[in-house]
């Protein structure tokens, strides 16, 4: 069985960003399918057309030297990430790209809808706030807004607070980037066995 590769809130440019621990573990893990939770920048928060945004999702994966067969990527709404067209279906290398400002949909061995969170609550730091009182609240609140079966993965970033119930079938692989009260870092996540690569 594909197994499906699972990080998020990178914040490629920002100076708090683990951008080489990342790339050190997923070296290891040569993933043929890779779902990223969105904050995949720092700065690029503007919207961009067609070329820009592969011109920049081709630039993170060669910072991340990842060349999966799939790439799906949940860039947020509200800040950081560039904002697109619209679904963006693209070929960048070797790899199909499916990157959207909003929800994923992951119709393959592995069935997942990823998001970045954002639209739940449009604040960072009151959705790290909310996921610190209820682990993996924004989980279930995406869940059940979307109507997800519960036989679906629902992984998200945002809170950057890490958290996995694989009954539940939600995840939120934390963030990349370390700074202020934030100051756990991340891992990378193997699913459907939710095992933690790093």
């Amino acid at each position: 069985m594909v197994e499906v590769v699972v990080f998020g809130d990178i914040h490629i440019g920002s100076r708090h960003s683990r951008l080489g621990e990342l790339r050190r573990c997923l070296k290891s893990a040569s993933p043929e399918e890779v779902v990223m939770t969105g904050d995949l920048f720092e700065n690029q928060h503007r919207r961009v057309g067609h070329d820009e945004a592969v011109r920049l999702i081709r630039k993170a994966l060669e910072l991340l030297q990842l060349e999966p067969l799939r790439v799906f990527i949940a860039l947020s709404r509200a800040s950081h990430d560039p904002q697109l067209p619209g679904p963006l279906v693209a070929r960048v290398g070797r790899s199909e790209v499916v990157a959207h400002n909003g929800e994923v949909f992951v119709d393959g061995a592995v069935k997942i809808v990823a998001s970045h969170g954002d639209g739940v609550i449009k604040s960072g730091v009151v959705a790290y706030l909310a996921d610190i009182v209820r682990r993996g609240h924004v989980g279930r609140v995406l869940r059940s807004r979307l109507g997800v079966p519960r036989d679906v993965w629902v992984v998200y970033g945002h809170s950057h607070v890490p958290f996995i119930d694989a009954g539940e079938r939600i995840l939120n692989p934390g963030a990349w980037k370390v700074y202020g009260i934030r100051r756990v870092r991340g891992s990378v996540y193997r699913l459907p066995s939710a095992k933690p690569l790093c």
